[in-house]
């Protein structure tokens, strides 16, 4: 993976750790309706977005809008409900859960075979965010955490549907992203939650600076360039990588919130960041490479 690329990756996973938090803090604790802050959220994106939505249609058009509905409605759906009482622990933990279902969808469906040196690397790696996330007795079995499990199930389905859309603008992408989520979050959100003026009394600024959040630095950048990336590299080169997801979220526990760093901790980093290293850099897969990254 070209230095550039793992740069930006990696700067998705700085986005995608605070967006753990502020959505977590948000939900569990200002009681910030789910699919209100969907719909929130895909609002703002439109708005930004919809130059994109009149660009020509790609050829594998109906194929990119499954990939919208996976990581988009599915996805977000899940994840936000979960969020209402999962801890944030537990959701940790069961988030990593995107790499093992995404490695067995790409092997499944499109043949990707990565080598033993990267397959070993990325057990190192989960078995480093387990340690680092998991604490003894924090994780009860609830609800809300097979609703984070379901949601990453739909990520990790996503992940690998766009190996096959083709060459797509990844800000086409985002925008019909946008499309599929609004009206279906905005039907949950009339069925299932309170009224829009009673959250908007109680919760406002919550709701707010979570949506514009998670609309400008995770729907826009951190999945844009996501979605760019599974285009030009192999989802098991891809997918494994966010794994430094967890660590951010601790770098910036530790530097905001005054965390303490803990043992488990160290060790958790230990195994993750040289096994991210090897597998941003090893290059036995069977479906191969381009110098640029992209896949013959």
């Amino acid at each position: 993976m070209a230095a550039r690329d793992f740069l930006i990756l990696m700067l998705c996973n700085v986005l995608w750790a605070g967006n753990l938090a502020v959505s977590a803090w948000a939900l569990g604790h200002h009681d910030v309706p789910p699919f209100m802050l969907a719909s929130l959220r895909a609002l703002i994106v439109m708005l930004i977005m919809t130059p994109f939505l009149f660009k020509p249609k790609p050829e594998n058009f109906i194929r990119l809008i499954l990939v919208c509905l996976c990581v988009g409605p599915l996805h977000l759906g899940f994840l936000y409900t979960g969020l209402q009482t999962a801890s944030a622990t537990g959701s940790g933990v069961v988030s990593q859960m995107l790499i093992p279902f995404a490695a067995i969808l790409s092997i499944a469906f499109l043949k990707e075979r990565p080598g033993w040196i990267t397959i070993f690397a990325i057990i190192g790696a989960f078995i480093g965010s387990v340690i680092m996330i998991y604490e003894p007795g924090q994780v009860d079995l609830d609800i809300g955490l097979i609703y984070v499990g379901a949601a990453y199930l739909a990520l990790a389905a996503g992940s690998v549907l766009i190996r096959t859309v083709g060459a797509v603008d990844w800000r086409i992408y985002v925008a019909w992203v946008a499309v599929t989520v609004l009206p279906t979050m905005v039907m949950m959100s009339m069925i299932f939650e309170p009224s829009p003026q009673d959250i908007w009394g109680q919760s406002k600024w919550p709701l707010m600076i979570a949506a514009v959040y998670a609309a400008l630095c995770v729907s826009i950048v951190a999945h844009g360039q996501y979605f760019s990336l599974l285009q030009r590299y192999t989802v098991n080169r891809v997918v494994p990588l966010t794994l430094m997801t967890p660590v951010f979220a601790a770098i910036l526990g530790i530097t905001f919130l005054g965390d303490a760093p803990s043992k488990r901790l160290l060790v958790g980093a230990l195994f993750i960041l040289p096994c991210v290293y090897i597998i941003a850099s090893n290059k036995t897969f069977k479906v191969t490479e381009t110098r640029n990254g992209e896949c013959k």
